[in-house]
């Protein structure tokens, strides 16, 4: 078995929610015309048809909390999909 894509997000290493976005857009190869927002993201992971993992990395300074509204969409996506994957870390 092949393994997975592995994309890691490290909310110190981000801005703000837009460059998570565009992190995940590059990095999972979604289509041009992505709206780089929850619901485009749920959209999109849920296309996901070869094995992939991401792994969220929590900050160890203050949350933010449009982090948590990300990861509460990759995590409930990986549930409902056979191909994708979800890890979240302190």
């Amino acid at each position: 078995m092949a393994r997975p894509h592995k994309v890691v997000l490290r909310e110190d290493d981000v801005a703000d929610a837009a460059q998570a976005h565009a992190i995940l857009a590059r990095e999972l190869d979604f289509p041009d015309y992505y709206g780089a927002n929850l619901d485009a993201l749920e959209d999109c992971l849920g296309d996901i048809a070869t094995p992939t993992r991401i792994v969220l990395r929590r900050s160890q300074q203050e949350p933010k909390p449009w982090f948590d509204d990300l990861a509460h969409v990759v995590r409930d996506c990986a549930q409902r999909s056979c191909y994708l994957g979800c890890t979240i870390r302190n």
